[in-house]
């Protein structure tokens, strides 16, 4: 990992049951920033079959708040990558499920104006990504 790179993962349990509507609430790629609280906003620029070109307004103020991702909905293996091409992070997100867990994987690059941060944007990404993993279970259960 480059001095740059932010690398974890994180699970939440999940009922087998409940799979299906975990794994709708999940690929539905417009309703993003319901769930990931980072993502102020998401403008969808293309979509080619399960692949999509969009732009992606962060939640923090400043002109290096915008981004461009390609998000792959990768529906036999219950899996959304997220590859952040250009803006504040840069590299993968892989969320999926398996078995009774949903899962998000992290391996990004921040840009070197916020190296002297990296610690906290680390656990404030980990933080936010429990959140957001508990937001798209909720959903997916109570409909909220």
């Amino acid at each position: 990992m480059s001095i740059l790179g932010i690398e974890f993962t994180v699970s939440v349990e999940i009922n087998p049951g409940n799979a299906d509507r975990v794994w709708q609430v999940l690929s539905d790629v417009k309703s993003m920033p319901r769930y990931w609280r980072g993502h102020r906003e998401i403008d969808i620029l293309s979509k080619d079959g399960n692949t999509y070109t969009a732009r992606i307004k962060f939640a923090f103020p400043g002109p290096g708040s915008k981004g461009i991702a390609r998000i792959e909905v990768h529906d036999p293996e219950r899996l959304v990558l997220i590859n952040y091409l250009r803006g504040p992070i840069r590299g993968y997100v892989r969320n999926y499920i398996n078995g009774n867990s949903l899962i998000s994987q992290w391996d990004v690059r921040i840009t070197p104006l916020f190296i002297i941060m990296k610690p906290w944007i680390r656990k404030h990404f980990m933080n936010g990504t429990t959140n957001a993993l508990m937001r798209i279970v909720g959903e997916a259960i109570n409909g909220k």
